[in-house]
């Protein structure tokens, strides 16, 4: 859908008279769509630019190819800033991805243009916050435990190579958490098993109990059915056994 209201904006932009307004349409309502594409192109011709499929949200647009690699870019450009965000999201998520049950991006850089992508596996599944709330609060145990066990053995994580991104060195209350759950949780609606934990890019050092604020903070959906109180129930309980 994404693909066709840009591509059909983007032609009607075009006939725009005056450059200077085709411009500032192009950058601020599409996000330089087409500069961006025809430098994915230039880098990456093999890949099938006919079924490509597009994607938005937060403040990325992500091209999808035959349901098998991802290449995300920020929608407002700013090449030393998002490098550096996203160096710190590939160091991270390389360094816990072993200690992970569920299944996070592997990222590699793509450069072109101007423009950073980074290219990581397709994982499928739909959006969490996109499921019904009947049909999520039907499953909510079962996610809540996987959810639950995911934060459990991320929060135990200590991998070295990450050492110097510690907001402290010693502090019982802080692990490496993903910051911004909410919306990044994808599903398979069939078994509502979860598949994938994308978008790290606000991951880092922090208190682990806002993981599960995070689980909530940005949708009110989210908030009545209450998944953040019921993963939270299930995380004790982890931190219980443990003892």
């Amino acid at each position: 859908m994404w693909k066709i209201l840009f591509e059909l904006s983007d032609r009607l932009f075009a006939i725009v008279p005056i450059k200077k307004w085709r411009d500032w349409l192009r950058v601020i309502v599409l996000f330089d769509y087409r500069r961006k594409l025809n430098a994915l192109k230039s880098v990456c011709p093999e890949l099938n630019f006919e079924k490509m499929r597009l994607t938005k949200g937060g403040g990325s647009i992500v091209f999808v190819f035959d349901n098998q690699y991802t290449f995300k870019v920020r929608k407002r450009n700013n090449e030393t800033v998002n490098f550096e965000r996203f160096q710190n999201e590939k160091r991270i998520t390389d360094a816990i991805r072993p200690w992970c049950c569920i299944d996070i991006p592997q990222i590699d850089f793509v450069t072109s243009n101007g423009y950073t992508f980074y290219k990581s596996k397709f994982i499928p599944g739909k959006l969490l916050v996109n499921i019904s709330s009947r049909r999520i609060k039907k499953y909510q145990s079962q996610i809540s435990k996987q959810l639950a066990m995911f934060i459990y053995k991320k929060s135990f994580a200590n991998p070295p190579e990450i050492d110097d991104l510690k907001v402290y060195d010693t502090a019982p209350d802080f692990s490496w958490i993903h910051g911004d759950m909410c919306s990044n949780i994808l599903i398979n609606p069939k078994t509502m098993v979860i598949t994938g934990i994308i978008d790290w890019e606000w991951a880092g050092y922090g208190k682990t109990k806002q993981e599960f604020k995070g689980l909530v903070w940005v949708r009110k959906k989210m908030r009545k059915i209450g998944l953040d109180k019921s993963t939270y129930q299930e995380y004790k309980q982890l931190l219980e056994s443990k003892k």
